[in-house]
């Protein structure tokens, strides 16, 4: 049998260039959404004719500060955005009405502070500006007062949960987008997931440098298991998990907690992934991950792989089972920049990846 998605291959590169993109969604098998730094949103059209590089043809715009994380419902209707600007926003995933607008694509922006081992960044192309349809959100969410970074569903589309800077996790009926229950967590919300059966929120809390109020112990990361319902905390398990997740996933079918060790801020870093067992809180394995960081995390509708991504520039497929490094896309550094967010299409086909130059680049997963 050929190894799983060697023959995966680069489809499109699709320039953006504003700023860094943040987060990555699939609309479906065949639309792909980025949110970046700005506070924009993106909606790129990939099914076209063979030859053909996709243009962007929607533009999401609303929010006011960096969009930290995006995701899409179930049934591809609906886009759901949290940001800095302390609001969660809806939006209509499917429409293609709104008023028109154009999109500077390749701006000249330059990345700072994000290479590793380059000598120096390659210029940018130059600019293309390229007509869109300028849509709004349906829903503009403001209960929270801080930052927002956890946002997080389950598969059935019911339950949202949110979390942010000042360790607030908020509960939502997600269609209704009503707020269902809240709690005060340890510290500031970094990355959360929800179980499939909507009982548990695992989250990573850490207070940032920039946070400092009395000493090193503010900085302790901790990991819990919230009860849903309690709003108490099930299981610490912050002597087990040390270190601050950038990414908290469990799969579908809730057999697997993963978690990606990428933004606690040091270049000491490993990067390093943890499988956990959704039940207990236990270590089943540990995959070394990412050097300096991991940043992203997305389980495979096969139920058989994880893909990650970090600051070492690389995609990397995981073996769940055997622990066992799969492939990976790219050398270390020769991109220039991190890969800061990935996103897997429904039936498991299309993988999106976004670097910090703020490029979205698609590539064909022929699993065998």
């Amino acid at each position: 049998m050929d190894q799983p998605f060697a023959n995966s291959r680069l489809m499109y590169s699709l320039p953006w260039n504003s700023a860094y993109i943040t987060s990555l969604a699939f609309i479906g098998n065949y639309q792909v959404a980025a949110a970046n730094k700005n506070g924009d949103i993106l909606v790129w059209n990939l099914d076209v004719p063979e030859g053909k590089t996709p243009s962007p043809a929607r533009r999401l715009v609303g929010h006011s500060n960096e969009i930290n994380r995006i995701l899409v419902t179930p049934d591809s209707m609906t886009l759901i955005s949290v940001s800095s600007d302390h609001t969660v926003k809806y939006w209509d995933a499917r429409s293609v009405e709104g008023e028109p607008g154009t999109v500077v694509l390749n701006d000249g922006f330059v990345p700072k502070g994000v290479t590793e081992k380059v000598d120096k960044v390659p210029e940018p192309p130059e600019p293309i500006q390229a007509n869109v349809v300028i849509q709004r959100p349906l829903r503009d969410l403001r209960n929270h007062a801080e930052w927002i970074h956890g946002l997080a569903q389950t598969p059935d589309g019911k339950t949202l949960v949110t979390g942010d800077d000042d360790g607030v996790i908020i509960v939502w009926d997600l269609p209704g987008g009503r707020e269902l229950r809240r709690w005060q967590a340890t510290q500031w919300i970094s990355s959360l997931g929800v179980s499939p059966d909507g009982k548990t929120v695992a989250a990573s809390q850490h207070t940032p440098f920039i946070r400092f109020k009395s000493g090193l112990e503010e900085f302790v990361p901790h990991f819990h298991f919230w009860d849903v319902e309690t709003g108490k905390s099930r299981k610490d398990l912050s002597k087990e998990i040390k270190e601050g997740m950038s990414a908290v996933r469990y799969s579908p079918d809730g057999r697997w907690l993963v978690a990606g060790h990428g933004n606690v801020q040091t270049e000491k870093d490993q990067g390093k992934i943890l499988v956990i067992d959704p039940a207990d809180g236990k270590k089943i394995r540990e995959f070394p991950g990412h050097p300096v960081g991991t940043n992203d995390l997305a389980f495979h509708p096969d139920g058989k792989h994880l893909f990650s991504c970090g600051r070492d520039q690389q995609i990397k497929v995981w073996n769940l089972e055997s622990g066992k490094l799969v492939r990976d896309f790219g050398k270390f550094a020769d991109r220039g920049v991190w890969i800061g967010a990935i996103a897997i299409s429904l039936d498991g086909r299309l993988l999106a990846a976004a670097d910090r130059a703020g490029q979205v680049v698609v590539y064909s997963l022929n699993p065998f």
